[in-house]
């Protein structure tokens, strides 16, 4: 099997190759028209949470996505080459104006940040004030005008069918608008209603997850990918989201029972997901490149599962037994051994392969970073 060419085993990632129905389906018009932080986000100093990595690997200006999670894994005084912070690059550089029935509108172009409103949901959870401001198009503009933006923006009949454009604003918005503000009208003249739009997002998570769901109550091992597992992540990403929105107020008639449900099926996949993964790449050893497609797939899922236990830990969002909370150690421990081994390799080795699988290898480790500093 040496030379086949191999493919990730959560086929849509953080960054996915959108097509560009996808992007304007996504995004709307985006694409049409081209004292912060919290004290967790400060940089370490250890080997295993991955902050040399990411001083390492992220801080290219040449790739706005990268440098947006790098924001993510290192918070608020991340900064790119030659000194800038990441948070004005992306504000004064990334940020386009957006016309829309004779208004004009803040937005990133959904081709650069992969999901609508990844990188505002970023600053916002980096701690940034909406009242930040910033020069664009040489006018001095803050974050509530890129809020504000992303709220005229939204259209709940296009991003609704989308489960992998969903989580990121859900998370940006929820953390803005109490639920007595949850409905308003987006500058098309549509009725926008978030509520309705995190319960859409709860059901279309429980669907794509039954098949795992009922593994796990029957007592047997994963047989396959699942729906869940074409989710963004393997569908951490809309776990995420969720949990902020049931941390926000957003718990509708029963949303934080439902989370815990998610979160118990979450650590069973601890392990669950790792064994099914390493089957996977058991049959392509060998191959080209496998070591770093192994090692990514377990970072990112672990990673990011880590971030939604941490999340859900830190705000008592949802509870763990003392049997999960030994798994999610185990995991916690499996990470910061693949960041130290990750320390003592050549990264750029996986853009030579694939450039693709780099980015992602390079977000993976951000969002990781990201979860071990939460709590």
């Amino acid at each position: 099997m040496r030379g086949e060419r191999i493919r990730p085993f959560y086929p849509v990632s953080c960054h996915p190759g959108l097509t560009r129905r996808q992007v304007l389906v996504g995004g709307g018009a985006v694409l049409a028209a081209g004292a912060l932080g919290r004290r967790h986000a400060v940089a370490g100093q250890g080997l295993d949470d991955g902050a040399a990595l990411i001083r390492r690997y992220a801080t290219a200006p040449d790739d706005p996505w990268v440098v947006a999670h790098g924001l993510r894994g290192m918070g608020r005084d991340f900064t790119i080459t030659g000194g800038r912070r990441a948070l004005d690059f992306l504000l004064e550089e990334v940020l386009v104006t957006v016309p829309v029935n004779g208004k004009r509108f803040l937005g990133f172009p959904v081709d650069v940040e992969g999901h609508s409103n990844m990188f505002l949901k970023t600053m916002l959870e980096a701690g940034v004030p909406l009242d930040y401001t910033f020069k664009h198009e040489g006018q001095r503009r803050t974050l509530q005008d890129v809020l504000d933006g992303a709220r005229a923006l939204l259209r709940p009949k296009l991003v609704l069918p989308v489960a992998n454009n969903l989580p990121w604003t859900i998370i940006a918005l929820t953390r803005t608008t109490p639920l007595l503000r949850s409905r308003w009208t987006n500058a098309w003249g549509e009725p926008v209603d978030l509520d309705l739009m995190v319960e859409e997002a709860l059901r279309l998570l429980e669907q794509a997850s039954l098949p795992l769901a009922e593994a796990m109550r029957d007592g047997r091992p994963e047989s396959g990918e699942a729906p869940v597992h074409t989710f963004t992540c393997g569908g951490t990403h809309m776990v995420y989201g969720l949990l902020t929105a049931v941390h926000t107020g957003y718990v509708g008639k029963d949303r934080r029972e439902r989370m815990q449900q998610q979160m118990d099926l979450l650590v069973w996949r601890l392990r669950a997901d790792l064994d099914l993964l390493e089957g996977f790449y058991k049959t392509r050893k060998g191959s080209t490149g496998v070591y770093w497609y192994e090692l990514d797939s377990k970072l990112k899922f672990l990673g990011h599962a880590e971030e939604c236990m941490a999340f859900a830990s830190l705000h008592g969002v949802t509870g763990f037994t003392p049997a999960q909370r030994e798994q999610r150690q185990t995991a916690v421990t499996s990470i910061k051994r693949m960041l130290r081994d990750l320390e003592t390799r050549d990264v750029g080795q996986a853009k030579g392969l694939n450039r693709e699988l780099y980015r992602q290898l390079v977000g993976d480790i951000c969002h990781a970073r990201h979860g071990l500093t939460l709590a």
